[in-house]
């Protein structure tokens, strides 16, 4: 089953909703958004953020889950990249309290929600193998 046509999107509504962030990780293969010179494929990066206790692996965990959605939306053309393709308005969202923390987000939501709109769209049908 080719779960990037047009008539599929509503499995990847189901996957949003019942397991966040799978969702995510399973379509950014299917993309081939995976680098295997990355930051997140060096092992030793995670064996050092596991040897000073689990919030490094946290904060690790979640900037490779918001790289590789970002990875995705501008695979499948959603609009807006200038903004959240830039590191700069993420980590300007992270450093300003509240008001920046909520635009953060509701900046990843839509990015998240769009990507699915845009596979309604059949945007994900160019990258059928």
């Amino acid at each position: 089953m080719k779960l990037l046509k047009k008539q599929n999107w509503y499995i990847w509504l189901l996957l949003l909703i019942i397991i966040p962030g799978i969702d995510t990780l399973i379509m950014g293969s299917i993309l081939d958004n995976y680098d295997d010179d990355a930051w997140y494929s060096k092992w030793y990066y995670w064996t050092i953020g596991a040897a000073f206790l689990f919030i490094p692996i946290v904060i690790m965990a979640c900037a490779f889950l918001i790289q590789i959605t970002i990875s995705n939306a501008k695979k499948l053309k959603v609009p807006g990249e200038e903004i959240y393709a830039s590191p700069y308005s993420w980590i300007l969202c992270l450093i300003v309290p509240v008001v920046g923390w909520i635009l953060f987000f509701v900046m990843y939501y839509y990015i998240r929600i769009d990507m699915i709109v845009q596979l309604k769209k059949g945007n994900g049908e160019v990258y059928l193998k």
